[in-house]
């Protein structure tokens, strides 16, 4: 059985649809990234799961137990970091770490934790919270969201407002508590970080899941790609598709065409030439997360 299940999950501001027929999964010890563009649903689908949003239809389960607005129960087990930490600005990380394990019968080992997540000593654990650091309150919002011992942490943003190094670090800290069994859910625009962190991968657009895969099976899906400027780049898509060609525009002001039999850089340079364009680059590249969620991205636009 999944640890969090959402079923034909639809919810409606008014006439815009935010979420419509959202149905996927998470497993146990699995780290799950939830990816898509600003405005696709993915704020709305962890409100809905964490209780804090109420849904027009479908259902929410974790644990084996139904998620409905404002019924904490199902929840204990659940961690979350959503938008930006509940944080005191007068309490210490310790007061804080303190304060959330006060209603949890088995709470994490405060210290520990949060030796964990770098805010000991006496740099962050005596320092009251309004003289933080944007990235050390992300730090104390991941030790609060790990505080009551968690099936299921949920995270959004973690590693917003982090130097590489802490970044590095809270990837760890993720990888070794799923190792342990515990599950992650987590939405990123780094998403550089999440092809090196998720398990699995589950993509939302304009408030639908257009796809759900492992990692592996949703990077290997994708070719190689040539990776194109021109003097005109939507001269240049128009002219790949003319030919019948795999094309999608880039997030660096370039444009990807699938590396297919007969399609090399040779063969787009002679395209280009061809449309009397200039190209200012070229090379061919294996792909990465976000140029291949731009490709689906585009794909799905075009068949809505």
């Amino acid at each position: 059985m999944s640890l969090l299940e959402l079923r034909h999950l639809s919810k409606h501001f008014g006439s815009y649809k935010a979420l419509d027929n959202v149905s996927f999964s998470v497993e146990p010890g699995r780290i799950v990234g939830l990816i898509g563009p600003n405005g696709a649903g993915k704020s709305t689908a962890m409100r809905a799961m964490t209780g804090l949003m109420r849904f027009d239809s479908g259902e929410v389960t974790f644990d084996g137990q139904a998620v409905k607005f404002s019924k904490t129960k199902a929840l204990a087990k659940m961690g979350n970091l959503i938008e930006y930490p509940a944080i005191y600005p007068n309490f210490t990380a310790e007061d804080h770490m303190k304060y959330y394990a006060m209603d949890s019968k088995d709470p994490e080992d405060i210290h520990e934790l949060m030796k964990l997540t770098g805010i000991d000593g006496d740099n962050f654990g005596k320092r009251k919270a309004k003289n933080f650091s944007l990235g050390m309150k992300q730090r104390l919002g991941i030790a609060i969201a790990l505080v009551r011992k968690p099936k299921l942490v949920i995270l959004d943003e973690p590693m917003n407002g982090l130097d590489p190094q802490s970044v590095r670090e809270i990837r760890a800290l993720i990888q070794k508590l799923a190792g342990q069994g515990i599950a992650f859910l987590i939405s990123s625009h780094l998403l550089d970080e999440l092809q090196r962190l998720a398990d699995d991968v589950v993509i939302i657009n304009k408030g639908k899941i257009i796809r759900r895969a492992t990692m592996a099976e949703f990077l290997s899906e994708d070719k190689a790609q040539i990776k194109v400027k021109t003097s005109d780049n939507h001269a240049m898509v128009k002219a790949a598709e003319a030919a019948g060609w795999q094309v999608a525009m880039g997030s660096e002001d370039d444009v990807l065409i699938t590396a297919e039999e007969g399609v090399n850089a040779q063969a787009v340079l002679a395209k280009a030439t061809e449309a009397n364009l200039e190209v200012q680059d070229i090379q061919t590249a294996t792909v990465n997360l976000e140029d291949h969620l731009m490709e689906v991205l585009s794909e799905n636009s075009t068949r809505a």
